[in-house]
């Protein structure tokens, strides 16, 4: 076996095989370096446009705010429309934040409330903003601008039309017609005078000369829109067509005075005016009536949110007007016990205290009382027909009294339970009226708030103020002999001694029991409802209504006491997005 021999090998062409390896790994590494300092770049930029977009978003929700305390009242305009600051021209509508003309100080363009609110800066894109920042600045500060307030309902178009019927015509009077309005819509914010009717000319029978002419007649007016209601709410107006006709042959000249009675009334919050107008013998005379656009009933409200780095957020809100809305089926409405059981309800002697449904406001007239029971109808229709004393002591339309379909009634008196029943609305109730503050009042704001607990006794409940406010009682309440003015809640049993009179809507929720005694007279305008229910569980039981002593004394409907009431709790959010 031969010897092995160990040749040395060539390693020349291998060289530099380690460098280029070292070169790749450092590329490599490079590379991951580059991403990672790139990554980070990004995530920091990414950080900071979160935080300018979230600042953006706040400063959309504090716009929203901002708004929300116009409407509650808590911003004045400037400049104001009255020099005097108490005037309640000053004092923010639903329907001046939709009007350019109120809602901006210009008068002109889309509403955006630059008159109630400080637009004291400009933004990044140019618009005129309101500072949230102290010491705004466009590129770094937070900011807000209302882009538009606007009337979803478009309620101040109104539909209505209009019927005539003559009473019985003078002996001599052989032709007069009237045609009414068809149903349309009219803007009742820019319209000015609007048809509302024709009478034609006039043809008389007999012998020649001047004759003095009476003419009964009339008018119903039934609306139809902003808000379509089943029936269409209307309105009965007592007309007289009076004066002075001149027959020659057959010719009929000279003119007769439409007197209509009242001239101004509301319909669902549209205002009429039918004023004393001319009506020409001889040939066919259109009559007009003036019209008052109504508060809206919601609000859809824009907000633009402004953060650093050009960040920006849009935010929409629909506001309802009312924080708690009521429909008055009637002057005072007992709500009736679930299993049947009579309420107790004295009414009074019918020589010194009166009810009375007829609308004070000149609006559709309701009965005096309500009730949702077979026996309550039953009791109440025998309490006014025992009376001795004058007959018209309950008054009302289509009757003083009345029984509804408890599905008829507002949700909060149909059950007790639910988000909508009522106990969910007193408790609503309870936070909005320690969200209110009185007037003037520079105390702590648990001190300034309109809710009183059980033993506290509010001293003022509104009887100075044009609209009232609004008053939640926890308990008991005998009503002061200077009266009041608004919302008034009251949980247990709720006292009206003497001359103590109240404007506005009262709910006597929980403990259900109205007191009316003693001496003196008094005039109260608005609506009562009474309802009585544990206020942990279990169904309506009935209420009590009880009415004693001397004095003379009236309750009566009045529509726009009722609303200014309503109003008295502030506005409410129906919904708030990002759009």
């Amino acid at each position: 076996m031969g010897k092995q021999t160990n040749t040395p090998r060539v390693r020349d062409n291998e060289r530099g095989a380690a460098l280029i390896t070292v070169v790749l790994m450092s590329m490599l590494l490079l590379m991951a370096g580059g991403a990672l300092i790139a990554v980070s770049s990004t995530s920091a930029v990414n950080a900071a446009d979160a935080t300018s977009e979230s600042q953006a978003y706040y400063a959309a929700e504090a716009g929203a705010q901002a708004v929300l305390g116009v409407l509650r009242g808590n911003a004045a305009p400037s400049p104001l429309f009255n020099g005097t600051s108490s005037s309640s021209e000053n004092k923010i509508s639903f329907r001046k934040a939709v009007s350019a003309s109120q809602s901006n100080t210009s008068g002109t363009g889309t509403p955006r409330l630059t008159r109630w609110l400080s637009y004291s800066a400009t933004s990044s894109d140019g618009t005129s903003v309101v500072p949230v920042s102290p010491s705004y600045a466009a590129a770094s500060g937070m900011a807000f601008a209302v882009e538009e307030i606007s009337d979803p309902d478009n309620s101040e178009s109104v539909a209505f039309s209009t019927s005539g019927a003559f009473g019985t015509l003078p002996t001599n009077i052989s032709s007069i017609s009237f045609t009414g309005r068809t149903s349309a819509a009219v803007n009742a914010s820019t319209s000015g005078p609007t048809t509302i009717g024709t009478f034609s000319a006039i043809s008389m029978s007999g012998g020649n000369g001047d004759f003095t002419v009476s003419i009964p007649f009339t008018l119903t007016v039934t609306q139809t829109a902003p808000w379509p209601k089943t029936p269409p709410p209307s309105k009965v107006i007592a007309c007289t067509l009076s004066g002075i006709l001149t027959k020659t042959g057959s010719n009929v000249s000279g003119t007769l005075t439409l007197t209509p009675s009242p001239a101004s009334f509301s319909i669902d919050g549209v205002g009429y005016n039918v004023s004393t107008q001319t009506i020409q013998a001889a040939s066919a005379t259109t009559v007009n009536a003036t019209l008052t656009a109504p508060e809206p009933e919601r609000l859809l409200i824009r907000v633009r949110g402004y953060g650093p780095r050009n960040a920006v957020k849009a935010m929409q809100m629909l506001v309802s007007r009312f924080a708690f809305d009521f429909n008055a089926p009637s002057t005072i409405t007992l709500r009736s016990a679930d299993d049947g059981s009579v309420l107790n309800a004295n009414i009074g002697d019918s020589a010194v205290y009166g009810y009375n449904g007829n609308d004070n406001a000149n609006g559709p007239s309701l009965p005096a009382f309500t009730v949702t029971s077979v026996p309550d109808e039953t009791f109440v229709n025998s309490i006014n027909a025992d009376n001795t004393g004058p007959t018209d002591q309950v008054q009302g339309y289509p009757g003083p009294a009345r029984r509804v379909d408890v599905s008829t009634l507002d949700k909060f008196l149909q059950t007790t339970t639910g988000d909508y029943g009522a106990r969910a609305v007193l408790e609503k109730m309870r936070k909005a009226a320690k969200n209110q503050k009185t007037p003037g009042c520079t105390a702590a704001s648990d001190a300034c708030d309109r809710y009183f607990a059980s033993g506290e006794s509010p001293s003022d409940i509104g009887a100075g103020s044009d609209e009232g406010l609004m008053t939640f009682v926890d308990g008991n309440y005998s009503m002061p002999p200077s009266g009041g003015a608004g919302l008034l809640i009251v949980t247990g049993t709720l006292t009206m001694t003497g001359n103590a009179d109240y404007k506005g809507l009262i709910l006597v929720l929980g403990g259900g029991h109205v007191e009316r005694n003693g001496g003196g007279g008094d005039m109260s305008l608005g609506a009562m409802a009474v309802a009585c229910f544990n206020s942990t569980a279990g169904d309506f039981t009935a209420p009590t209504f009880n009415v004693q002593g001397g004095g003379n004394s009236t309750i009566r409907y009045d529509s726009e006491w009722v609303r200014k009431a309503l109003k008295t709790a502030g506005p409410s959010v129906l919904g708030i997005s990002e759009y």
